[in-house]
């Protein structure tokens, strides 16, 4: 009795030590809006923080451009596995269009420039997967 309750107070018992993986950006500088002061310290700080609690983080996931950040978050989806511990950290810019939020990477363009196949592709970018 007292060894199947230790098992089901430990879901990791039953399929090993989970991954805890982390992709955290911080941008400060934009070239099309106001530059920030606090957004890649701050992703710096929680990346030590989390890599202090075991998580498995990119150093250089400390990304900025749009082509950057794309690659950054589909190379991440495709790392996670099931049971993984998944967190996702933004700090920087972000926009809120037809109820829908976005975040923008340091080239993002100034409006009109913009148009809403560019966010569309962005937001299907930037989705990620749940996995439970």
């Amino acid at each position: 009795m007292l060894f199947s309750m230790a098992a089901e107070a430990t879901p990791d018992a039953a399929f090993g030590p989970r991954r805890r993986l982390a992709l955290v950006i911080g941008i400060n500088d934009y070239e099309n809006y106001s530059k920030l002061t606090n957004p890649k310290n701050d992703a710096e700080k929680l990346s030590s923080l989390l890599q202090s609690i075991g998580f498995i983080i990119d150093s250089s996931s400390l990304a900025e451009t749009y082509a950057y950040v794309n690659r950054k978050v589909l190379a991440f989806e495709l790392s996670i596995k099931p049971n993984d511990v998944v967190l996702f950290y933004f700090a920087g810019h972000g926009i809120q269009w037809e109820d829908q939020n976005y975040l923008m990477p340091k080239d993002f363009p100034k409006f009109p420039e913009i148009n809403e196949a560019d966010l569309k592709e962005i937001a299907g970018i930037l989705k990620m997967k749940a996995f439970h």
